[in-house]
């Protein structure tokens, strides 16, 4: 059944029909006393904010101002602003926030489309007919100054947004638009204790959430001077103000999620939206603040803030279609519609809005108003409606669900962005004959920048000055970060514009320079501003954001440099001192500079692999491929305390459980006695599956080598049994680790432990290569001669379902099937490992069409006989180039390459791909999947009084886009995993996989 789209409210606090200036009127008259504004050490009362509000008003109504009028504002955001919106507010004129960061030549268009008589600055430069300042000395407001009385429906404020015809487009929305939000008892709670962040774009509807929910409440505004809400800023607001409250974008949201979750601590509501959310950051979130309200918000400006919400939970989080929109606010009609026709649930239509909320309309184009604002008739009823080009449906719950756009409109860090109005920009601005304009995304298919293609009006224009003059007349976040030449556009077979092959003509080469300097703060900053632009390394006076950095990349540069230097590091401090020399000379005069060693920690440098894992954390903290996890079931008593006591017991036994692994002052592990992680006791649940599926969500959180949180314990009860697990970084663990950890945990817990024999310490299990200096560089040519020109797989109909968890397909290869395999192992002279790849790359080229490619091998390093005792990460990677007659099942030939690649195993896989210089892409380079033969002994945790079963478990994420591994079965065989990355592997090109191997060991010896 279709959701009730009627609106009701609770207990008024906002009378019927009134405007914003006049609730703000009525507080400060119950309430003239209590603090609305904190900006600094200022606070500004409800009385002073409404007085000084009068005056003002009466000042520009002197000068004209009046009901019609559009009045617009350039101020930074601070207690004047407020007082200068609500002052035009009062003489019944609509208000326009403009953003200062704006070029002039959009302030400039922007005034024109107000037709605007005059504009409020605190600069006299700026175009406008007529510049009215704010008075920078108290004024009172004259007796007989009345504000205006005006109805809901009168206009409020214009919001200006992309347009596809190259100018911006005004939306002209009402008070009541704005007010309906913020009754009690609405979709959150806005009381006279609730104290809030003011930290959005002025020019943006999200500022308005921020702003009136809590004036027209009587609580309290807190003004922050920066860029937006940083961590830093958020921490200090709870601590020093007492904020309860916050707004962030789903692009802000993950940022502090992924740098710094303890920020959230001491909120009561989250609010999160203007894009589609990462379920990976809000299952983080609510598994560390599960008292948190948090709430997912949806709709477009034509529709004021918020169309629907959601208060989150967690099992939301699983949901294979993301996070629901929710249900309409009070005030709003949600409508999903196939033309006119109401849609059934499950039906996916076009999201329409009615009601309370809707904007009057463009400004100065009537065309486009009718277009998109129409009249409908809606279940024998006409009602006005907004066609947001947004694809929804309603689900059995009566949630709304987001399904894409029907247009190429999208969003990035939640501004909105129509791809036409920049594509016409460039055309007139540059020697572009065609532009093009794409979104660049993430792993998770979030919009993160723009990308324009441009066709020059004569071959070989260039395109240099373009950026400059996009610079003067568009806001930041609608520029392209990278305008690329090309002689024409590809298309596909269908004669349609192929965007993927645009896309793919794009690298981003490392910068020049690198860590040369040698003052160690600057090498921070310099190694953090990399790793957060995804570089190998940047140069100390180049600025952060001229090397591709955006606003939320300088809020984790800053995230990360806090945590380092123990101080907060402001994100405004960065827009200030926008290069590494420079923000290293400010951290250096603003407190201690980091140490560049330890003095108390023992140093073991990093393996090739180890530095690959580094790496990947440091460059992308929320990824979860390293993230190695162990289940086990118990059936009987078990003591808690005991299994506690062996957790510890472990933990210090084995140092690479108890480092840190840091990248500076260079790729180490710092033994440094980090505390064992405590055994975490998850709430009972009803069954076994739900015990696991709780446990893998706790378990699958990131962990923090860099900050000495390599692995993690708990337990649950279920059923009738008890699930215990644990996770542990890859960079301190390997598959053959595994039985090691569950046999030493079982006999701490069994006060066995004095008979195992002492594992080697992390220095002295280190892997060191013997080949000479001439011997490395002779291998690393021979490497880069095999792979030079190897293509990436191509995996046939390559999906797009970003987001998904690993897919996995298994099948079992009998003991009749290994004894063949064995035959013919022992007839070619070579291993069964040999047979098996010989067979699965034979398979994987006839499910591809493809007879060119390559393949990784993991390959154990323990050679040294101490080390079948030690934890640690003793493994590498080899890789394979795998091609004509190698892919016919021959094992001898095959043989031949194996021996080869394993001839070369002590040369990094970094060293081979700087040889090969291959351009860099969003896939994983070199090889896109990988095989192994995982003979490892099987974890048994076998624990004294209790029967206990290993529960073996798909991984949480994967590096590569598809996995093959063969384990141990039970009756002597062995169970074939293939397990895959949805959004590059289609689930049947998996399953084809597995057939076509398993039908072709099947099929009997073949020489």
């Amino acid at each position: 059944m279709l959701p009730d789209t009627k609106w009701t409210t609770g207990r008024p606090n906002i009378a019927p029909g009134e405007g914003l200036h006049q609730a703000i009127a009525r507080v400060a008259l119950l309430r003239p006393d209590a603090i609305a504004l904190v900006s600094g050490g200022r606070r500004i009362t409800y009385a002073d904010l409404d007085r000084t509000a009068d005056a003002w008003g009466a000042l520009l109504a002197e000068t004209g101002v009046g009901r019609g009028d559009v009045v617009p504002i350039v101020l930074s955001r601070g207690p004047e602003l407020i007082i200068a919106l609500l002052s035009v507010l009062k003489t019944g004129a609509a208000y326009a926030l403009l953003d200062p960061s704006w070029p002039e030549a959009r302030v400039g268009e922007v005034i024109e489309l107000l037709d605007a008589r005059l504009l409020i600055s605190d600069s006299a430069n700026r175009p406008a007919p007529r510049i009215w300042s704010p008075p920078r000395h108290p004024v009172e407001p004259p007796p007989t100054f009345r504000a205006a009385t005006v109805a809901g429906t009168d206009p409020s404020n214009v919001f200006f947004t992309s347009g596809t015809s190259g100018r911006p487009k005004g939306v002209l929305v009402p008070h009541r638009a704005t007010l309906r939000l913020f009754q009690r008892n609405g979709f959150a709670r806005f009381t006279a204790t609730t104290v809030m962040p003011l930290a959005a774009p002025v020019a943006w509807d999200a500022f308005s959430l921020e702003l009136w929910s809590v004036l027209v409440n009587g609580g309290t505004s807190l003004i922050i001077d920066e860029p937006y809400l940083s961590s830093a800023a958020l921490r200090a607001g709870v601590a020093e103000h007492g904020v309860d409250s916050v707004w962030l974008t789903s692009s802000l949201f993950n940022m502090i999620v992924d740098e710094d979750p303890g920020a959230f601590s001491g909120l009561r509501q989250v609010m999160t939206g203007g894009e589609r959310l990462s379920p990976r950051h809000v299952g983080r979130f609510l598994g560390e603040h599960p008292e948190i309200a948090l709430f997912n918000g949806y709709g477009p400006v034509e529709s004021v803030v918020f169309a629907t919400t959601h208060r989150i939970t967690a099992p939301d989080a699983a949901r294979p279609d993301g996070i629901p929109l929710g249900r309409p606010v009070p005030g709003t009609g949600v409508h999903v519609l196939d033309g006119g026709r109401p849609c059934a649930v499950g039906e996916t239509g076009e999201i329409c809005l009615s009601g309370a909320g809707l904007a009057l309309g463009y400004l100065g184009d009537p065309a486009l108003t009718a277009e998109k604002f129409a009249d409908t008739v809606i279940d024998g009823e006409e009602v006005r409606v907004y066609r947001t080009g947004d694809l929804g449906a309603w689900d059995e719950d009566g949630l709304l669900r987001f399904r894409g756009r029907a247009d190429r409109q999208l969003k990035i860090r939640g501004h909105r962005i129509e791809p036409a109005e920049v594509e016409r920009r460039i055309e007139r601005l540059g020697p572009v004959r065609q532009a093009r304009v794409l979104a660049r995304r993430d792993d998770a298919g979030t919009a993160v920048d723009l990308v324009a293609f441009c066709v020059p009006t004569e071959a070989g224009d260039p395109l240099e000055g373009v950026p400059r003059l996009l610079e003067s007349t568009m806001a930041a976040y609608q520029r392209p970060a990278e305008l690329r030449s090309v002689d024409a556009f590809p298309v596909t077979a269908q004669g349609k514009l192929d965007e993927r092959a645009l896309l793919a003509m794009l690298t981003d080469p490392p910068a020049p320079g690198g860590f040369r300097h040698e003052d160690p703060t600057v090498r921070l900053v310099a190694e953090t501003f990399a790793a957060v632009l995804g570089r190998t390394s940047v140069p100390a006076d180049r600025s952060f954001f001229a090397l591709g950095g955006d606003s939320l990349g300088a809020g984790r540069v800053c995230a990360r440099l806090a945590a380092r230097s123990a101080s907060p590091v402001p994100v405004s401090r960065l827009y200030r001192h926008p290069t590494a020399a420079g923000l290293a000379a400010w951290l250096a005069s603003a407190g201690p500079e980091p140490a560049d060693v330890r003095p108390d920690a023992v140093e073991v440098p990093l393996t090739p692999m180890q530095e690959v894992f580094l790496t990947r954390h440091l460059l992308t903290p929320d990824d979860r491929t390293a993230n190695c996890l162990l289940l086990w079931s118990v059936e009987g008593d078990l003591d808690r305390a005991a299994l506690q006591a062996a957790v510890e017991e472990v933990h210090w036994r084995h140092e690479p459980l108890s480092a840190t692994y840091a990248a500076d002052p260079r790729p180490a592990a710092w033994l440094d006695d980090v505390p064992p992680p405590a055994l975490e006791e998850l709430p009972p649940q009803p069954a076994l599956d739900a015990g696991i599926r709780v446990l893998r969500e706790t378990l699958s959180a990131r962990l923090e080598p860099a900050k000495g949180e390599v692995w993690r314990t708990a337990l649950v009860e279920a059923g009738t049994m008890t699930l215990f697990g644990c996770v542990v970084h890859h960079i301190a663990f390997d598959g053959f680790s595994q039985s090691i950890l569950a046999r030493d945990l079982a006999a701490a817990y069994n006060g066995t432990t004095i008979d195992l024999p002492e594992p080697p310490g992390l220095a002295e299990a280190r892997h060191r290569s013997a080949l000479s200096r001439d011997d490395v560089l002779a291998q690393e040519t021979q490497l880069a001669k095999e792979f030079d020109g190897v293509p990436d797989l191509q995996w046939p109909d390559a999906p797009r379902q970003a987001g998904q968890e690993p897919g996995r397909v298994e099948v079992t290869l009998s003991p009749e099937i290994l004894a063949e395999v064995d035959a013919l192992a022992a007839a070619a002279g070579r291993t069964r490992f040999v047979v098996l790849l010989a067979h699965w790359a034979s398979a994987l080229a006839e499910v591809t069409g493809q007879r060119d490619f390559a393949v990784g091998v993991p390959v154990s390093q323990r050679a040294d006989p101490a080390l079948e005792h030690a934890i640690g990460c003793h493994i590498t990677t080899v890789p394979l180039r795998l091609r004509g007659a190698a892919l016919d099942g021959d094992p001898e030939l095959l043989g031949r390459i194996v021996t080869r690649a394993f001839a070369t195993q002590e040369i990094p896989l970094r060293d081979i791909l700087n040889r090969l210089n291959r351009p860099r892409s969003a896939r994983p380079p070199l090889f896109q999947a990988m095989f192994a033969v995982q003979d490892n002994p099987i974890p048994r945790l076998e624990l004294a009084g209790l029967r206990t079963a290993f529960l073996h478990q798909p991984y949480i994420d994967l590096p590569l886009e598809l996995h093959t591994e063969l384990w141990p079965h039970e009756d002597g065989g062995l169970r074939a995993e293939i397990a895959y990355r949805p959004e590059a592997v289609p689930s049947r090109v998996a399953t084809s996989l597995a057939r076509c191997f398993l039908d072709r060991l099947s099929a009997g010896p073949r020489s």
